[in-house]
């Protein structure tokens, strides 16, 4: 089943000038259909025909969710579902993102230590997207809950990103849930052995 357009309307309507995305985050998209549907596919989805952006430039947010919906529709046949798509590139943001310096930084500061990791997730966002409120609150040692307030990209996104985030540490056997609670609120559930 195709991504809501409807949804997407919604979402892009609650954005204004100043909820931006990096670059990067438009790059990880494109190469996630890049790997999956060849080079002049990620340069369709691109309203710019480019298929690139500029990693450190912050872009506007209605332009991200454009091109993640037209994407999400073209590699739901290869990926299985929208929400198998969401969560792949999720995955794939979160790769990108750890591999930028800033990345590279915020995982050596915690080292593989999952709760530091968890714990950074909000700072992180916060370099990577202008927008949304992002809190911890720890309900055990090995145990989170985020919460995600303001933010425009669906819950099987985020778990992709946290769950990309939080399988590189020592965390054994981790889980990641998430669901969204309102309209561009959602909250996850962490957890490790």
């Amino acid at each position: 089943m195709p991504a809501d357009p409807r949804d997407l309307e919604r979402r892009v309507g609650a954005a204004t000038d100043a909820d931006t995305s990096r670059g990067m985050n438009f790059n990880a998209l494109f190469a996630l259909v890049r790997d999956h549907l060849g080079d002049a596919a990620a340069r369709a989805c691109d309203p710019e025909g480019k298929g690139a952006r500029v990693d450190f430039v912050s872009y506007p947010v209605a332009s991200y969710l454009r091109i993640a919906w037209a994407a999400a529709d073209w590699l739901e046949p290869a990926l299985g579902s929208v929400d198998a798509v969401w969560a792949e590139l999720g995955h794939r943001t979160i790769s990108s993102f750890l591999g930028s310096t800033i990345g590279r930084t915020v995982f050596a500061l915690a080292g593989r230590d999952p709760r530091r990791i968890v714990g950074a997730g909000p700072t992180g966002y916060r370099a990577a997207v202008s927008y949304g409120d992002r809190t911890v609150e720890w309900l055990g040692e090995r145990h989170a809950r985020l919460v995600f307030r303001r933010d425009f990209m669906p819950a099987a996104f985020h778990a992709g990103v946290i769950r990309g985030a939080i399988v590189p540490t020592d965390a054994r056997s981790p889980t990641v849930e998430g669901r969204e609670v309102a309209f561009l609120e959602s909250e996850y559930h962490v957890s490790w052995e």
